[in-house]
């Protein structure tokens, strides 16, 4: 459904952020985009969007593919009017409107009430507590019910294709199970294809078909979720264990490589 073909993305003309980005999504899948703080996801997430042309950033190089189609220089409404509908990182409710209307700005491409009545309640269904919440001022609620929300606002716009940044950053660890758990069945229940961005590395594996892992604007490593899991760098590095079952923080693994580098 989505493909990046050796995709470089620049600020400016300057500043290279993508590099050489090469990402297949199939229809019907979870694929996760795994990597740590300022590795380039949120990048490849809005540049697939379309959302950094007024930043003046832009894909110098290679090509963003929906379908087979070039959309790397599209406008970001007629992408998301392809089906392609992000949920961004930061919880961006429109905080002065209630959470009900919040989700009828996500509605605003759907032609009829009649199909806009239908999301709603398809979104409540998924999450019961917005039902009891749709007249609260949307700046109000709390982390999890805004994460709750923008996934609902993204859901009436009838994605095709979903992009997910960092749906679990700041919740509770219970909330975060059960957003996971509504974006499972959101994929096998309503076949709506999904690219995750997460930190998360144990809670993005468990639910997604394949990952990537990025580092750099690079990507580093790749494989179905078993493999990944599986893999000992991804252990060590991102959930903490090193060979033995240990726990070990990645500050203390990734000095560990440097200093044994300048040793050797």
């Amino acid at each position: 459904m989505l493909e990046l073909v050796n995709v470089e993305f620049m600020f400016s003309r300057v500043i290279m952020v993508l590099k050489g980005v090469s990402i297949q999504v199939p229809r019907g899948k979870i694929i996760t985009l795994l990597g740590a703080n300022g590795a380039g996801k949120s990048t490849t997430i809005k540049a697939i969007c379309g959302l950094l042309h007024n930043e003046e950033g832009e894909v110098t190089d290679g090509h963003i593919l929906f379908q087979e189609k070039p959309i790397e220089h599209m406008d970001p409404t007629e992408i998301v009017k392809k089906g392609i509908v992000p949920v961004l990182d930061g919880r961006r409710v429109v905080q002065h409107l209630t959470m009900e209307q919040n989700l009828l700005v996500g509605s605003h491409l759907i032609p009829n009430m009649k199909s806009v009545r239908e999301g709603m309640e398809k979104v409540y269904s998924y999450f019961p507590i917005l039902k009891k919440l749709k007249g609260r001022t949307a700046g109000y609620l709390s982390g999890g019910e805004q994460q709750m929300l923008v996934i609902g606002r993204a859901l009436m716009a009838r994605p095709r294709l979903m992009l997910l940044d960092e749906p679990s950053m700041g919740l509770a660890p219970l909330i975060v199970k059960e957003i996971f758990h509504v974006l499972n069945k959101l994929n096998k229940e309503d076949h709506i294809t999904m690219l995750l961005v997460e930190q998360n590395v144990r809670i993005a594996l468990s639910v997604a078909d394949y990952g990537y892992l990025m580092e750099n604007g690079r990507i580093m490593l790749h494989g179905s979720n078993k493999e990944l899991a599986k893999n000992e760098d991804i252990k060590e590095f991102y959930l903490g264990l090193n060979l033995s079952g240990g726990r070990k923080s990645y500050h203390e693994v990734k000095h560990y490589k440097r200093r044994k580098r300048w040793l050797g």
